[in-house]
């Protein structure tokens, strides 16, 4: 069993990597884009609709939304495991999960909003808040699946 202290030293670590790596990709942005929600996924819709959705076209659109999904996988997956007690039902830990997810990515893209070259996108807190659940669904499950090793 991890403690909870090192747990929280992972989640602190796992931040700082977050935020370390938002500033290391700064300058490598290639457009402005409208603040729109889920502006990826309508256009990717309509490509695969009309039948004009090249592999290019589904990296480009796809690829921010899988990237900014599976970031913030571990921080969720920590938090998770952070704050569930036996004390504290599931339910309570997923939403103080997907809150502390939507504020701490919300605070990067305000930070990157000052970042000269940096682009900032709602759909980029979405998808976060989405890795981040998909995170806490797998530190529940940690819990109900045990292997055995003969």
């Amino acid at each position: 069993m991890v403690k909870r202290r090192t747990t929280l030293l992972l989640l602190v670590l796992t931040s700082v990597l977050l935020l370390a790596l938002t500033l290391s990709l700064s300058g490598k942005t290639y457009k402005k884009v409208e603040p729109v929600p889920f502006r990826n996924l309508k256009l990717l819709t309509e490509r695969l609709q009309e039948g004009g959705a090249s592999v290019d076209v589904l990296i480009a659109l796809g690829m921010p939304m899988l990237l900014n999904s599976l970031i913030f996988v571990p921080w969720g997956f920590l938090l998770f495991m952070l704050l569930d007690t036996r004390e504290r039902p599931a339910l309570q830990s997923y939403l103080f999960t997907l809150v502390l997810a939507l504020g701490f990515s919300s605070v990067i893209e305000a930070w990157q909003y000052f970042l000269p070259t940096r682009v900032t996108d709602v759909d980029d807190v979405i998808w976060n808040g989405i890795g981040a659940l998909i995170g806490a669904v797998y530190a529940h499950l940690r819990r109900r699946v045990r292997f055995a090793f003969e």
